[in-house]
């Protein structure tokens, strides 16, 4: 084998087992709220949220990853939903990686249902029903059995007949999610916790015709709040951290709002904070900026690695941004009485 192709098929190798070990995540996970728990579905100001996030990581070496995904939620009212609020909406995202084209697609439908248990506290369950499906092109991949000693022949087979069984796969999944959002009155002060599990049904994955494995589930314990410091800033602070199967991912983050117009309906606000990823070892701090603008949030991010994969990324981890909009209905005008004389 030609050695200087070593290291390149090394990192594609690493590359491929991370993508299909690991779910879609997010630097900022925190505007990513259907990646993390289905019960923050109608957790927002509004009525109506729309919510795009993308990620391009690792775009200098050879298994670079590019994620987007998009969510629609909106809370629906009606006077038969004695015990709460109910919240409806759509989820989809899409991850490829690789010399592969390693891919994960997912479209799910999620809900939740929100109960107020006190002034200021509030309890919501929430469920997520889709499909995923995994695939990958190996046309494009070099394999030991195809040099001849002297160079590489695409003519030569690969060795690898079981990459010709299953190159595409779906799955049904299923993810459940609680939630306690705390609200103090006539301040910013709040906090969320959750807690969630994905892929609860334990879906079969099988690229091979003759095996099959349980995907693991996902367990997410979600934190954040704000504490109001001054009219016009306020601190926030967020925390994640995921276990799937023996493997466990730690996202914290702290950050400064300032508020150019703290005023709720006409809210001007800007955020700088800085997010870190670890696992067993360091593996990326993240600075954020956030625009806030009425109903409006554009977020961005980059990842600096940290961890020994920085000699191939030098430093150089992911760009990131998310895009949130927010609507609210216009209530119908109360009828007066038209006197006559």
């Amino acid at each position: 084998m030609n050695r200087k192709l070593l290291p390149c098929i090394l990192l594609f190798l690493c590359g491929s087992i991370l993508s299909y070990a690991q779910d879609v995540h997010f630097s900022q996970f925190y505007n990513a709220p259907a990646n993390i728990n289905p019960a923050l579905t109608g957790s927002f100001v509004g009525d109506t949220r729309y919510a795009a996030n993308f990620r391009n990581q690792w775009r200098k070496v050879p298994v670079n990853y590019l994620t987007f995904a998009g969510t629609y939620d909106t809370k629906l009212k009606s006077n038969l939903l004695k015990f709460g609020e109910l919240s409806v909406g759509g989820h989809f995202h899409y991850d490829v990686a690789g010399d592969s084209r390693l891919y994960n697609t997912q479209l799910s439908g999620i809900a939740s249902l929100a109960k107020t248990i006190t002034a200021k506290d509030r309890l919501s369950i929430g469920l997520g029903v889709g499909i995923t499906f995994l695939g990958f092109d190996y046309t494009d991949l070099r394999f030991n059995s195809q040099f001849d000693g002297e160079v590489f022949s695409q003519d030569l087979a690969s060795g690898e007949l079981a990459l010709n069984a299953n190159d595409n796969v779906a799955y049904a999944d299923m993810n459940v999610g609680l939630n306690w959002h705390h609200k103090v009155k006539k301040s910013r002060n709040y906090f969320n916790v959750g807690v969630a599990m994905y892929h609860f049904n334990a879906p079969k994955v099988n690229f091979y015709n003759n095996e099959s494995e349980n995907l693991d589930a996902r367990v997410n314990l979600f934190i954040n709040g704000a504490i109001q410091v001054h009219r016009k800033f306020d601190i926030r602070a967020r925390t994640l951290v995921q276990q799937k199967g023996p493997e466990r991912e730690f996202l914290v983050g702290l950050a400064g709002r300032f508020f150019i117009n703290p005023h709720l309906s006409k809210e001007t606000s800007v955020e700088v904070g800085i997010n870190h990823r670890f696992f067993e070892f360091a593996d990326a701090w993240s600075p954020t900026i956030e625009l806030n603008h009425n109903a409006m949030t554009i977020g961005l991010s980059y990842d600096l690695n940290v961890s020994e994969f920085n000699i191939a990324t030098q430093n150089r981890g992911a760009f990131e941004l998310a895009f949130i909009y927010r609507t609210a209905r216009i209530p119908d005008p109360k009828p007066k009485d038209c006197k006559i004389f």
